[in-house]
This record gives structure tokens, C-alpha cells and sequence, in this order.
């Protein structure tokens, strides 16, 4: 389902700026790391260079969680659609038992019947199979089967992901990547949990009998397309 209006890129304070310039560095930093080799890109490095690899198995094995800070991502591929350019994506979460009680999610009620252990989900980034970010979107709930936060807590939360790890230099890489380019493309990513919300409310009203939620039909609530360069150049003011 597509979103329902266009993002517009918002005035940034030099505070800001500055705070935005420091994750395109960690990103392109982390980007030289693992492109450094001839033909390498960011999944041959996630990947470990595995010529073959399995749909729907998690990337980097166990995923990568940071229990500090509740922060958590993965990548996966089960798409086998050959006319699209997208070879997976990563899915970056944030469990529950991080986010401070008095946040309160609006679905499920019951938090132990969804997820073991139950998480927010905050973002997809979407890979092509040259290995470059094309896009971010986020998802319908029965896909994760997340705890659902309304849209207006989706600042705090990218804010709070911060992968703190220090148990292996070569993930550390990854992990700076991941966070840097949730914290890059923050406005981005808070505009997809607004437009996420407003198509549940449309949902909901075109079919009020139904469980938006469960629809098993709308996987993806809202996506926008990623371009670094015109990130940079916003944040540069050219």
C-alpha cells in the first residue's frame, strides 16, 4: 500500500546539522570498511561471503542484539520476485524491556502473546543486489509481530538505538552502519511511522469490521526511496 503523501525534507537547526553530519561519517566510514576490496559491497560483507545463502535465515547467525540498549537488527532474504532489484533487507528492532514503562504501546494488550522476546519494529532497509540501500519502509504487525507504539514515539526510539557492542571487530563494522543510517535517515524514518499510522486509521475505516493488524493482504504500511547523496547535500544546506 502506498503512503499517503509525499515526505518534505524539514528545516534542520545547526545543532541538528552537525548531529546528522557525525552519522553520515560513521556510515561512510563503515561503508569504506567493507568496500574496501574490489567487487566487495555491504552484503558480501554481511554475508561473510557466502556464495549461497538461505531465504529466511538471519544475517549475521542469532542476529546482532545489544541487550544495553534493547537495539537489535538482522538481514534476510525471501523475496523471489526476479523483476525487482531488491535482494533482501535488514530489519532493525527495539525490545520492550528497553523502552521505558511509561511509553505505552497501543497493540497488542496482552505483550506476552507476540514475539519471544517481544520487540518495536523500526525499520526496514531494503538492499539491491549490487549491495546499495534503495529504500526504507515499515511493516504490518502480524509481519513481526511487533508491540505496536504509536508514530509519535519514533524519534525516541531512533535515538535510543545505539549498537554498543565490543565482542567482535568485524560486526562492530556492521553495527555502525545500522546505526548510523537510522540516525541519517531519522526524518525519514519518523515520516514513514506517521504515514504507517494514517494507513492503519484508512484501513480501519474502510473496513472497520476487520483487525487492520491481521490483514494479511497489506505486508508493507509505508516505504519512501533512499538517496545518499541528496541526504548529504540536504544536510550540507546545498
Amino acid at each position: 500500500m502506498s503512503s499517503i503523501s509525499e515526505f518534505t525534507i524539514p528545516e534542520l537547526s545547526t545543532w541538528h546539522r552537525a548531529r546528522l553530519l557525525q552519522s553520515a561519517t560513521r556510515v561512510l566510514e563503515a561503508q569504506h570498511l567493507m568496500t574496501g576490496k574490489k567487487g566487495k559491497n555491504i552484503l558480501h560483507y554481511t554475508l561473510q561471503k557466502k556464495r549461497r545463502h538461505l531465504s529466511y535465515s538471519h544475517y549475521p547467525k542469532g542476529d546482532r542484539i545489544d541487550f544495553a540498549t534493547g537495539s537489535q537488527y538482522f538481514y534476510h532474504c525471501h523475496r523471489e520476485d526476479m523483476d525487482s532489484e531488491e535482494h533482501g533487507h535488514f530489519h532493525c528492532f527495539m525490545r520492550y524491556k528497553n523502552i521505558p514503562k511509561r511509553i505505552k504501546h497501543s497493540y497488542p494488550a496482552d505483550v506476552s502473546t507476540h514475539t519471544h522476546p517481544p520487540m518495536a519494529h523500526l525499520v526496514g532497509i531494503s538492499m539491491n543486489r549490487f549491495g546499495q540501500p534503495i529504500r526504507l519502509f515499515t511493516v504490518n504487525q502480524w509481519v513481526s509481530s511487533e508491540i505496536w507504539y504509536d508514530a509519535k514515539h519514533a524519534a525516541s526510539f531512533i535515538r535510543r538505538f545505539k549498537m554498543t557492542l565490543t565482542d567482535d571487530p568485524y560486526w562492530q563494522v556492521l553495527d555502525q552502519w545500522i546505526t548510523g543510517m537510522l540516525h541519517l535517515f531519522a526524518p525519514q524514518i519518523q515520516w514513514l511511522h506517521t504515514m504507517r499510522d494514517q494507513t492503519v486509521e484508512q484501513m480501519r475505516f474502510n473496513a472497520p469490521e476487520d483487525n487492520a493488524f491481521e490483514n494479511r493482504e497489506v505486508e508493507e504500511l509505508s516505504t519512501i526511496s533512499l538517496d545518499f547523496p541528496a541526504q548529504i547535500k540536504w544536510i550540507l544546506g546545498q
